[in-house]
């Protein structure tokens, strides 16, 4: 099954750095200092920028993998630059503007992770820049042919960052009809990624197991195309739940033998 091309898109965007069209004219502003400003955090020069007119805070400026323009707060997002960011939101920049690529700041900031001082993968700022933009009232969902913040943080395996977005109420399979989701849900996500703690994070906060790709695959039929064995029994008990059957009770310790699925769960 392939995946939507706001994440593929995203992910070839870091390799060719290529971008879509904007009415960013770069005659007009320092984009490579503005840019370099961002990343660094310096919000002094943002604000000085902003204050003399040069920008608006929603200016879009070219940047690597997007050639012709993003929202600056899309770029203060994946750069996990908090005081940008804090900054941008003061001066009414609009949370939910969306980078060619059709992502939210939120979303980026869900996605992305730092790597301090080759120490490796920390996402401790991109996780104070996710908080930062919910408390400010970024949008928490997507459009029926969009990803939500959850199934970015799903993908990347973000524990801390999923139980926040959902205590906050972001719908846990994302968005659903008649049984069909048309894009992965989260759980599928995490799936796909073999994040098996985030796999049964959500199933704990009643991801549905059962659902189905449009024309494609349940949670458990994904885990077996990409091979996550660790994740089958636990799926396979959660999608032959009935219903009202709760995921915790039945299937939270499942392990490789199967022993906790209830006998004849899986008879039709």
């Amino acid at each position: 099954m392939m995946m939507h091309k706001t994440l593929c898109g995203w992910i070839l965007a870091m390799v060719f750095l290529s971008g879509c069209a904007t009415n960013f004219d770069p005659r007009s502003v320092d984009s490579d200092g503005l840019y370099s400003a961002i990343t660094a955090d310096n919000v002094d020069y943002i604000h000085g920028a902003v204050r003399a007119g040069a920008i608006s805070p929603n200016q879009r400026i070219p940047a690597p993998g997007y050639s012709a323009g993003a929202p600056l707060i899309t770029l203060a997002a994946r750069a996990g630059s908090v005081g940008v960011i804090r900054y941008l939101i003061g001066a009414g920049a609009d949370l939910n503007a969306r980078s060619p690529y059709d992502e939210t700041a939120l979303m980026l900031a869900c996605f992305f992770m730092s790597d301090q001082e080759g120490r490796g993968a920390s996402y401790e700022q991109h996780e104070a820049a996710a908080r930062m933009l919910v408390e400010a009232g970024a949008n928490l969902e997507a459009t029926r042919d969009g990803y939500t913040p959850l199934s970015y943080a799903a993908y990347q395996g973000r524990e801390r960052t999923i139980r926040f977005l959902l205590s906050r109420g972001a719908r846990v399979d994302g968005y659903v009809e008649d049984g069909i989701t048309y894009l992965p849900t989260p759980l599928m996500m995490a799936t796909m990624m073999g994040h098996a703690e985030v796999a049964r994070l959500l199933l704990k906060a009643g991801a549905n197991a059962r659902l189905r790709v449009e024309a494609g695959n349940t949670a458990f039929e994904l885990a077996r195309k990409y091979r996550q064995t660790h994740l089958y029994s636990m799926l396979r008990c959660a999608e032959g739940l009935p219903r009202g059957q709760k995921f915790l009770h039945w299937c939270d310790g499942a392990t490789s033998t199967d022993s906790l699925i209830p006998a004849g769960l899986f008879r039709r």
